[in-house]
């Protein structure tokens, strides 16, 4: 019975001759542990992203609540703690794995003719996760958020010609609200835009060999 069940739906949806299609892609001799950054990292990416949703269902995005509801959460909520630690230190880890990921791309020279816009989407996408990681920081609202605020747009009035141009913005239309719908909303869509094309590339162009 089961069996009938499962070559019913495999008639309609080929989820398993998909799968082992995929499986039965050759893989280069040359791999090693390093070659493994980049999917170790998409990995984390699909852990933020499932953490993240389900934070947003606790989380309020104001001033007053921010920081209690995070505490409700975490003290009152089944898994709350568990997910918000998962979404907190992946943050970290990921920017480490990324960091490994881009090193061992420019050591290998992959960033070379024809694999130019996969290093490019790669550094933006880099910027995008750092931004990622600046907006979650503000978003609890408490004394660790308001000065992350502050030695960042500090930081980025020392920046010349543009610094002071780009820091009274900031700080003048900053709101955790605006925070919380760039960190949740806007940066995600940007994410997914660079990371398909990403993807894309790299499987027009297969994995860079050894020098």
């Amino acid at each position: 019975m089961i069996n009938r069940i499962a070559d019913w739906f495999e008639e309609r949806a080929g989820f398993s001759s998909y799968i082992k299609k995929k499986l039965s892609v050759p893989i280069p001799n040359h791999l090693n542990f390093f070659y493994c950054f980049g999917g170790i990292s998409l990995t984390i990416i699909i852990l933020q992203l499932i953490t993240g949703i389900y934070m947003t269902f606790f989380y309020k995005p104001n001033p007053e609540d921010a920081f209690n509801s995070l505490l409700r959460m975490s003290n009152e909520v089944p898994l709350g703690w568990f997910a918000r630690n998962i979404h907190r230190w992946g943050a970290t880890l990921l920017v480490a794995t990324l960091i490994t990921h881009i090193i061992s791309v420019f050591y290998h020279k992959a960033y070379q003719k024809p694999r130019e816009l996969n290093w490019f989407t790669g550094l933006t996408l880099f910027l995008i996760v750092f931004l990622f990681s600046l907006t979650g920081e503000i978003l609890p609202w408490n004394w660790r958020a308001y000065w992350v605020l502050v030695i960042w747009t500090d930081y980025i009035a020392t920046w010349p010609v543009i610094g002071e141009i780009l820091r009274w913005p900031m700080l003048e239309y900053f709101s955790v609200s605006r925070s919380f719908v760039v960190h949740i909303l806007i940066l995600p869509i940007f994410a997914a835009i660079l990371l398909t094309f990403h993807f894309k590339m790299v499987k027009r162009h297969g994995i860079s060999g050894p020098l």
